[in-house]
């Protein structure tokens, strides 16, 4: 091992350099006396030879050379880059903010496409899925729980939220429904007490009762981390459970973007659903089922042994009132496996793409950031040009010049990336915010990581070599003898570097129209879906959504929800007040198939038909027109014809030119029984949003909540009202409560549940329009340094025009000539990049083409007005130059 010796030795040498420097220059001493005796003192040092020489020798035997060197290198780029604090301060701050930009959407893209889940071995995860659909119901669960001999474990859990509040006003817990093997296969120890178990995974609870594992943060923040909180109870849905332990800090749950606070028994659902439950119910599809490989098994091997076992599993647990079609494309559907190391996020499914652009968009700020340094880098080359010339001439290598030029160039983007670091941990939170809504909480952990600093690390490394390589060539380019015998002091360089600078600043000019056309297309696009037509007035309207959490028989139902409606309206301030279901653009559904009077249908989903239950007086709450018929009223109680509301599109598409009032339309609404029950149409109303503002106008109905036979334990109340919603608030809660003060509430604003179906193109376009007035900003500054530089290096040409006679408008010209070549090639480039790249983002634009010429046109004028500006300020300069004192300075 003698290299491990030599490395060693090598390293003692730098531990203990200056007792190795005494010694050696004590041995020269001694060798030197010893031949002095001999020889006499001249021919010793004769024979000796140069000192500094060998001492140098043995320094590099010794140690590193290389590692003195970059020292040297780090010392002299310091001093040189302190020397001019306002250069470095320009480059250090962009250059922070495009390294922080790019780090901050990094840390998100590493949150939840990337860092591994923080279980055990989670490469040997897989998620178990049928086609495209990754939720299973927990017959089949339970199936391959009990069936299966491919995995060494298995696991289900769903999400949900439990009520902490005893009453009113509710507030949430984010939970989860898992198995009792849940914790266990995943290889996840207590922090405190014990996890759940298989014998807490009964029908109704296990042995200990119904019991509860929370989250490290849940026990942090609602018991302030005390430890009595084991064995206390917690009330879920007004249900008690034991909490029996607490799980490690660093687990908060398999979906990356959403943490939970407490865990329950999935056997425990049917404990909180009275009225029906999950557990048995073939056609709820709500569990993820994750499997643990077997040790040397491979995910191909564990699938070809689960899907000998599908046939059985299907078969055992097929929904009972499909159709025949139905039951075959079952039976057929193949079980697959999918690795999950990763774990699930639905901000990865629905913001991938926007993440994505934002990627490229601070990519390019970045590149127009890396430009600018080197424009500022090539004018202190120039600058520095007979200092380097001198340096070269006394022996000095262009390697090594080269080298210490980009070592300056590393060391400002490494104090770039230091500042982009500490910008993202700050940026990152932000962006989270921005995606999150209160709807959809996100809670990502962006805490920075090995994936971020690499990353960080990566992008300085690349911004340095990039910005810096360009100058140290050209700096280096000339030859001294040339520059100190013509004495120019960087003219000679002064030139090309001038052709180089005008280059850049046209592909800054191109890169920031295309991010100024990018944030067009994005504010346009939104503009068009804020105000495309919703079908409704979002305006003035807050949801109250009550929930009985099944304490009020179903029988009581629709008495307690019709009571409630009539007292809401008398609330002052009320103006109009209805009931629905499912409320528009809340990403919530109920979707199922028809059978219209007279309709044949092409397919099976040509008859999907999305619906929702609505109270008499919905539509002039909503400010949805009636076309035809009439509106819901008392005359539709139980026991009347069952009635049916649809929309104009569903009108079209089932009967055509032929009017649809008294029309009837079958359906099997409790898909239990398989048999069809008639509604008769009395109405048609104007399209209206259903999911989000996005999609097409889908085929629409309505039924009425006083003839629901079995109306659920939740319902929405509508107000619309002439005063600012959160007034009414305490108003609404005192008249609920009067009624029954049990009931849980949660109260939205429509208007912001409306704006947060946007979230994605809102961020979007907010923040492409800030890279790109920030892009803009930045050729502003590189076309003004150009031209500010041409003015400079033309000052004498300047002056002899002007004491021949030239007017101050035509030096203003043969100034502007330039900015216009720039601005022309700048543009051309700019222009055709943007129609590229258009292309890559069609599928997030809304009403508005990715080659629109509106926008092309406006981004391109803003661009030209501004650039021009920036130019025009050193023409102009120029044009007030004495000629006496400019030919002088020449």
């Amino acid at each position: 091992m003698n290299w491990l010796r030599e490395i060693w030795r090598r390293v003692k040498f730098l531990s203990h350099r200056s007792q190795a420097e005494d010694d050696l220059a004590e041995e020269m001493r001694l060798h030197l006396d010893l031949r002095a005796e001999e020889t006499g003192r001249d021919e010793s040092r004769r024979r000796f030879g140069n000192e500094l020489l060998l001492r140098e020798t043995s320094r590099e035997a010794w140690g590193w050379r290389w590692l003195d060197s970059l020292s040297q290198d780090l010392r002299y780029g310091g001093r040189a880059l302190a020397a001019h604090p306002g250069f470095t301060i320009t480059a250090v701050l962009s250059l922070a903010l495009g390294i922080g930009a790019n780090t901050a959407i990094f840390s998100i893209v590493n949150a939840v496409m990337l860092r591994a889940l923080p279980v055990e071995d989670p490469q040997r995860l897989v998620q178990l899925r049928s086609g495209k659909n990754g939720s299973f119901t927990n017959p089949i669960w339970e199936q391959v729980r009990d069936h299966q001999q491919a995995f060494a474990g298995t696991l289900a859990y769903g999400d949900g939220r439990f009520d902490l509040a005893s009453g009113g006003e509710s507030r949430f817990a984010q939970g989860l429904w898992v198995s009792g093997d849940f914790f266990r296969v995943l290889g996840i120890a207590p922090l405190r007490g014990r996890l759940l178990t298989a014998e807490d995974d009964q029908h109704g609870g296990g042995k200990s009762g119904p019991v509860a594992v929370i989250s490290y943060a849940f026990w942090q923040s609602y018991f302030g981390g005390d430890p009595a909180a084991l064995g206390k109870t917690i009330t879920l849905d007004r249900h008690p459970f034991e909490i029996v332990g607490v799980t490690p800090p660093y687990f908060t749950g398999l979906d990356v973007d959403k943490g939970f606070d407490v865990s329950i028994p999935i056997g425990c659902e049917p404990i909180l659903h009275t009225d029906i439950s999950a557990l048995d119910h073939r056609s709820w599809w709500w569990l993820r089922i994750l499997a643990r490989l077997k040790p040397g098994d491979s995910v191909p091997q564990a699938e070809a042994k689960i899907q000998a076992l599908q046939g059985e599993i299907r078969r055992a647990t097929m929904p009972t009132t499909w159709e025949e079609e139905d039951r075959k494309n079952f039976l057929k559907d193949a079980f697959q496996l999918r690795p999950t190391a990763t774990g699930f996020s639905s901000t990865r499914d629905r913001y991938r793409q926007g993440l994505f652009t934002l990627m490229a968009v601070v990519g390019l700020v970045l590149l127009i950031a890396c430009a600018n340094i080197a424009n500022l880098l090539l004018a202190r080359a120039a600058a520095r040009q007979r200092e380097i010339s001198i340096r070269m001439a006394i022996g000095a290598g262009r390697r090594r010049v080269i080298r210490q030029l980009l070592t300056e160039s590393l060391l400002l983007s490494g104090l770039g990336a230091l500042g982009g670091f500490v910008f993202s941990l700050w940026g990152s939170r932000l962006l989270v915010r921005l995606f999150s809504t209160a709807l959809d909480p996100l809670d990502v952990n962006v805490s920075p990581d090995l994936m971020v600093l690499a990353f960080t690390s990566g992008v300085a490394l690349l911004t340095g070599l990039l910005f810096g390589l360009a100058p140290a060539f050209r700096a280096t380019s000339v030859s001294p003898n040339h520059v100190l015998k013509e004495n120019a002091r960087g003219a000679i360089a002064g030139g090309s570097r001038f052709r180089l600078g005008k280059m850049l600043v046209a592909t800054q000019v191109a890169l920031s129209l295309v991010l100024l056309v990018g944030a067009g297309l994005f504010l346009n696009s939104l503009r068009n879906l804020l105000g495309t037509s919703m079908g409704f007035d979002r305006r003035n309207v807050t949801l109250v959504q009550v929930n009985t959490l099944e304490k009020v028989p179903k029988e009581r139902r629709v008495e307690l929800f019709r009571t409630i409606l009539e007292r809401l309206r008398t609330v002052p301030g009320v103006t109009l007040a209805a009931s629905s279901l499912i409320t528009p653009v809340s990403h919530r559904g109920w979707n199922q198939f028809v059978f219209p009077e007279g309709y044949a249908a092409q397919s099976r989903e040509d008859t999907l038909t999305w619906f929702n239950r609505v109270s008499p007086g919905y539509f002039r709450t909503m400010s949805t027109p009636l076309r035809a018929g009439r509106d819901f009223d008392s005359r539709d109680t139980k026991s009347s014809t069952k009635v049916i509301i649809i929309n104009e599109a569903a009108a079209r598409h089932y009967f055509g030119g032929v009017s649809a009032i008294g029309k009837n339309v079958g359906m099997d609404l409790d898909g239990k029984t398989g048999e069809k029950e008639l509604f008769q149409v009395i109405g048609i109303v104007a399209d209206t949003k259903y999911v989000d503002l996005r999609e097409e106008t889908k085929l629409s109905a309505y039924l009425v909540t006083t003839q629901e036979a079995e109306p659920r334990g939740e319902t929405n109340f509508i107000l619309r009202s002439a005063v600012p919603g959160a007034t009414l608030t305490s108003a609404v809660r005192a008249a609920i409560a009067e009624i029954d003060p049990g009931l849980a509430l949660e109260f939205r604003d429509f208007e912001t549940q409306v704006n947060e179906s946007l979230v994605q193109e809102r961020t979007v376009a907010l923040l492409s329009s800030f890279f790109g007035a920030l892009a803009l900003m930045l050729a502003m500054i590189g076309l003004y340094g150009v031209t500010s530089y041409a003015v400079l290096r033309r000052q004498g040409e300047i002056g002899i025009r002007m004491a021949l006679g030239a007017s101050q408008g035509s030096v203003v010209w043969l100034v502007l000539r330039d900015v216009t070549m720039i601005l022309a090639v700048g543009m051309v480039l700019g222009i055709a990049a943007s129609l590229a790249a258009g292309r890559l983002v069609t599928a997030m634009l809304f009403g508005v083409k990715a080659a629109d010429p509106a926008t092309l046109a406006v981004c391109a004028a803003v661009l030209a007005s501004a650039t021009t500006m920036a130019g025009f300020v050193p023409a102009r300069r120029a044009s007030r130059l004495d000629p006496t004192t400019a030919l002088r300075d020449e």
